[in-house]
């Protein structure tokens, strides 16, 4: 959840406003555009935030959005671990707020023990990690930015979206303990804090520019992964957890078979190794490696499916047809 923001009226006196404050304002219009009540004469499609606290988000689809999350953290975690030490973004890593070790407990409890067989970031999440990566190699600003906009979006709306999952779902932990912050006695006052430190953080104004930029750019990654994950609402008939059983056991007991089926149905004769990454009624979605680098596959189903009885004897299909048509290739060579 992106950082709270207040109202902004005109633009800030860079030299007597706070800097915490210049974020908080800089940053308002997208935290307006993320807010689901923001604007309650918009007309749009309910999205993931509308449905949550509506309760009609389904718990697969919280799933799903769970897991997207899960990238995220990860990716700022990691950049918590090499600043640790640093005079600058150091301040800012608290241990407190790691969120990497609560999403995998709620993965575990939504999807079962093989959960990240069956997660796989989107296009959208796969570039806001990107980004991430890039911006924290060797800028700490870029940590602070990033930060900045999700831990203290947890600590503010992010505490209402643990309510409505609990309520939703019926979780009293497990499931939605993401949004626990065990330590951390007085959200209040720890956000004090840290807009204290942000206030007196040793950065040029060059870079205290950039940083505000940076957030703005967090929230912009964060919308698109929140609309992609919008357009996909209610439309995976398949529970996330069988979804990862049954990719667990194609990666694991049936690697040979994922790659053949990815060089024949899914077009890739240059594929080295291939892995099953997620399937839903229409098709299923696979990922390859081809001259070291990895690329997206996706293969339709020859119908719809519906049933996770379904899905053996249509994965059983793809894989006799693509060893036929390889093996015609092979012979005609």
């Amino acid at each position: 959840m992106p950082a709270d923001t207040a109202a902004a009226n005109g633009p800030a006196d860079t030299g007597t406003t706070l800097f915490s404050a210049r974020i908080r304002e800089a940053s308002w219009s997208r935290h307006q555009g993320l807010d689901p009540s923001a604007d309650a004469d918009a007309i749009k499609a309910p999205g993931v935030f509308d449905r949550l606290f509506d309760g009609s988000l389904s718990v697969g689809d919280y799933t799903r959005w769970h897991a997207q999350q899960y990238f995220v953290y990860e990716a700022i975690e990691a950049a918590a671990a090499r600043f640790a030490d640093d005079p600058v973004a150091g301040p800012f890593v608290f241990p407190e707020l790691a969120r990497v070790p609560a999403i995998e407990a709620d993965l575990q409890f939504l999807m079962g023990p093989k959960w990240r067989s069956g997660i796989e970031p989107l296009p959208e999440t796969r570039a806001y990690v990107d980004r991430i990566d890039a911006v924290t190699a060797d800028w700490p600003g870029g940590y602070i930015a990033h930060a900045y906009t999700r831990y203290l979006g947890d600590l503010s709306g992010g505490q209402a979206f643990g309510k409505a999952a609990r309520r939703n779902y019926g979780f009293e932990a497990a499931g939605a303990s993401f949004y626990e912050f065990a330590d951390i006695k007085s959200p209040k006052a720890f956000k004090e804090e840290y807009r204290s430190r942000l206030d007196g953080v040793d950065l040029a104004e060059a870079d205290r520019a950039r940083v505000i930029e940076e957030v703005l750019l967090a929230y912009d990654h964060n919308g698109a992964v929140l609309a992609a994950l919008g357009e996909g609402l209610d439309r995976n008939p398949f529970e996330p957890k069988v979804v990862a059983a049954i990719c667990h056991h194609m990666n694991t007991d049936h690697a040979a078979d994922t790659l053949v089926i990815c060089r024949g149905a899914g077009g890739r004769r240059d594929a080295a190794t291939a892995r099953m990454t997620g399937f839903d009624g229409e098709g299923a979605d696979f990922a390859v490696v081809v001259d070291g680098a990895e690329a997206a596959v996706r293969v339709e189903w020859a119908a719809p499916l519906s049933e996770r009885a379904e899905v053996r004897p249509e994965i059983v299909r793809l894989f006799t047809e693509s060893k036929a048509t390889l093996l015609d290739e092979a012979r005609e060579s």
